[in-house]
């Protein structure tokens, strides 16, 4: 019988809302759910405004301990781990998954090396590099002082991270970019996964609400200037002048006082909603009530969770054509409708187009809900699983690839 592993689990959580916590909730069930993994500890941020914690199965435990942009988050990871003593260690992150000024994010990712170095099979899921995000449309832009500091501390970062167990990429390029950088790093290309899209009944296109919804934390490089001037536009044409827009999320840390600003100067406007955090149980209601889901952005971090929502959940996808959207695509078989950045006449029409032809974008729809069935979250985390269970016994770690992916070069270690 297969030895029953203890496993952590490093990564913001709800209901906190720092980046990635909805992806450390959806990684932490799959985890409990393992016949094979015994207990899940979530190594989890400090919330500034204390809430009463989730319901979670048994097998999941909470501890917070760590605060975002504190210089001091390794050694308190490290203490952590050194308390709970797993089996072995998953870290979900981003580049900023520990803060958004430059010492507070780079020193918290060492920890996957240094608990690497104090014997705890590490392994590491890297949701953006900053290699691949367009410093210039991001609160950096014209700072090119703070661009070269920020790049010559990501290569640093970076090379810290490949120093774990292995290291885990998202998107094709990615992986392309660390087997180049690094090669003797264990990395490997697997993607982001999608959600219970087995457990829910699809819902037509053109039995749902006559509305438009997006999604994420808005200031920065996602914005919602050029969407709402779009969607002006589109409700100009009287065959959609009764769409509605549901704006969900909140303003950027970066970026205090931005929806409160869009949301006064819209008061008078019955068809924009500002609907605020969309907490975990809401978000599929949220995109099943949505005919398109839209994104307004500058420039990309990696491989999008909404993204993944909005194909799981059946809207159609209406997106900038830049960067990671067009890598995801590519890797993962995903469809939407495209327009130029920051082009207000190009989004609406990347709108128009699949509302005026029902037929194709319900065909559409669905091609991305099978897609992303292709790789459920239960398979990334199985992957995950073994990888850490080769390290605890001191097997190999073996070429098998993902289950039932697409590309069949994902999941082989680098």
């Amino acid at each position: 019988m297969a030895r029953m592993l203890k496993l952590a689990l490093v990564s913001a959580f709800p209901p906190g809302r720092q980046s990635l916590n909805e992806y450390g909730w959806h990684l932490a069930h799959a985890l409990a759910e393992r016949p094979d993994v015994a207990e899940v500890v979530i190594i989890a941020d400090i919330l500034d405004d204390p809430k009463p914690e989730a319901s979670l199965p048994a097998k999941i435990r909470v501890e917070r301990v760590w605060r975002f942009n504190r210089v001091g988050t390794v050694a308190t990871l490290l203490g952590a781990l050194r308390r709970v003593r797993p089996d072995g260690v998953i870290y979900n992150l981003q580049m900023a998954s520990f803060g958004d000024r430059e010492l507070s994010a780079a020193l918290g990712l060492f920890a996957p090396m240094l608990s690497r170095a104090m014997g705890l099979p590490s392994g590491v899921i890297a949701h953006n590099l900053v290699a691949g995000v367009d410093l210039e449309n991001t609160t950096l832009r014209g700072k090119r002082l703070r661009q070269a500091v920020v790049r010559m501390g990501a290569r640093v970062v970076t090379g810290a991270l490949c120093r774990a167990s292995y290291v885990t990429v998202t998107l094709q390029s990615y992986a392309t970019h660390l087997a180049a950088a690094y090669p003797r790093a264990r990395t490997a290309l697997v993607p982001h996964g999608t959600f219970d899209t087995d457990q829910r009944a699809w819902v037509d296109l053109e039995t749902r609400p006559r509305r438009i919804v997006t999604m994420g934390k808005f200031g920065t490089y996602k914005r919602l200037e050029t969407l709402l001037a779009a969607f002006d536009r589109l409700r100009s044409d009287p065959g959609f002048a009764d769409y509605e827009l549901v704006i969900g999320g909140s303003d950027h840390p970066a970026t205090p006082g931005y929806m409160d600003d869009l949301k006064s100067a819209r008061a008078d406007d019955p068809g924009v909603v500002f609907a605020g955090y969309v907490a975990e149980e809401d978000v599929p209601g949220f995109f099943e009530s949505a005919r398109l889901s839209v994104f307004d952005y500058e420039t990309t971090t990696g491989s999008s969770g909404v993204l993944h929502q909005t194909a799981s959940y059946g809207a159609v996808p209406v997106f900038p054509r830049i960067g990671d959207f067009v890598d995801v695509c590519e890797d993962e078989g995903l469809g939407g409708y495209h327009y130029a950045p920051g082009s207000v006449e190009g989004m609406a029409e990347a709108m128009a187009r699949p509302l005026a032809n029902p037929a194709t974008a319900e065909a559409l729809a669905r091609a991305n809900r099978d897609a992303a069935e292709d790789l459920p979250i239960s398979d990334v985390v199985g992957w995950h699983v073994d990888r850490l269970r080769a390290l605890v016994e001191g097997a190999k770690l073996s070429d098998i690839t993902l289950p039932g992916h697409r590309g069949g070069q994902a999941g082989k270690v680098a």
